[in-house]
């Protein structure tokens, strides 16, 4: 149908709002954070109600630059030079003198003495992977200060700095590797870098960033990938906390982000709704927590307002499905099967509209996902 045909497009304040809210997730940049995905598929808790669906990212926001769990498995077999070019273009090695720069908090220091402070991967790790990691630093911090003329701060902004320094393999990553950095052009680059990037790492351009030409899309895994359960056994960050999670929850049922069959009935309305008629889209925020002064529409409203316009809404959601283009490591569309018969929706389309009407801190993180049913 027509209705089925038109894309529902987001607001800017609703774009605004997502942000905010992803931002309340608090998801870690760093491998060394202890703040881990807590996954519904491996916790044991039960939110009380069956059937239940939830739905699974690959990976973490920022997945450009270094993938540092990929660092990790790439390291049983790589050596940093090759990790580091499977996840920067266009990039020289280079020797740079050991220069002062400033940290915030801690005034000026040798940058080599700064690496020492760098607690943005576990020490535990295998040399190659600490290698990648330290140059990662290094070049970062010589681009973010411009060589040493500004200032770089020491939370995840920049790159996590604390004292006491590092001993052990930290240390004798920065030694073996003293001065290395990667170049383009001769300048150091901006080497950005994650804990998990679910198997794809994207250039800065896709995620929204301004574009860069060191940062590349790249797929990182081992052999082919043509299904999730390919990607599952062969991703080289496939061992990572991050890799596969239902982020956000809902203390009245027990803490986990599962949605009842009713509550994906309304997601699915409401982008129908948006669909047919995009002059109420200020009145579809999530039903538990919409902005003051907005009049919002339940799940009840949203059905009626369907039905006001000659369509038919879902009362409830009996399956669903994500098809994938794993060339990309992007969805192509997610599917669903309910009372009302069955639809599919796009990526962003979907995307972007269960993140603004699903419960509590309840999200989907990234361009990859899966969704699961219990």
């Amino acid at each position: 149908s027509q209705t089925r045909s038109k894309i529902a497009e987001l607001t800017a304040r609703q774009q605004q709002l997502i942000a905010q809210k992803l931002a309340s997730l608090n998801i870690s940049r760093s491998s060394s954070s202890a703040g881990r995905c807590d996954s519904d598929l491996t916790n044991g808790r039960d939110p009380g109600f069956s059937p239940k669906f939830a739905f699974f990212t690959y990976g973490v926001p920022n997945r450009v630059g270094l993938n540092q769990y990929g660092a990790k498995g790439r390291a049983a077999f790589q050596g940093y030079e090759d990790i580091l070019r499977a996840y920067y273009d266009n990039i020289n090695f280079e020797t740079r003198d050991n220069i002062n720069i400033k940290v915030q908090g801690y005034g000026e220091m040798p940058i080599e003495t700064y690496l020492l402070g760098i607690k943005e991967m576990p020490e535990d790790w295998p040399m190659e992977a600490l290698k990648s990691q330290v140059i990662a630093a290094r070049s970062y911090a010589l681009a973010y200060t411009n060589n040493g003329a500004g200032e770089i701060c020491t939370t995840e902004s920049c790159q996590v700095y604390s004292q006491p320094e590092k001993t052990g393999q930290w240390r004798t990553a920065v030694q073996e590797t003293a001065g290395r950095v990667m170049t383009q052009g001769g300048n150091p680059i901006k080497a950005w870098y994650s804990s998990t990037h679910g198997g794809y790492t994207f250039s800065t351009g896709e995620i929204g960033w301004s574009g860069t030409s060191w940062t590349k899309h790249a797929n990182d895994f081992d052999g082919s990938v043509s299904s999730f359960s390919d990607l599952n056994s062969r991703a080289y960050d496939r061992d990572s906390p991050w890799f596969y999670c239902d982020w956000g929850s809902r203390s009245q049922y027990n803490k986990t982000a599962w949605l009842k069959s009713e509550e994906l009935a309304d997601i699915v309305n409401t982008i129908l709704l948006a669909k047919v008629d995009s002059s109420v889209r200020e009145h579809l925020y999530q039903p538990d927590n919409p902005p003051a002064g907005t009049d919002n529409w339940n799940s009840d409203k949203v059905r009626q307002e369907l039905r006001n316009r000659g369509q038919k809404p879902f009362n409830s959601i009996n399956n669903s499905s994500v098809s994938a283009d794993f060339s990309s490591g992007r969805v192509s569309s997610v599917s669903f099967s309910g009372d009302s018969g069955d639809i599919s929706f796009s990526l962003s389309e979907f995307k972007d509209w269960f993140n603004l009407r699903a419960p509590a801190n309840i999200q989907i993180v990234g361009p990859l996902f899966n969704v699961e049913k219990r």
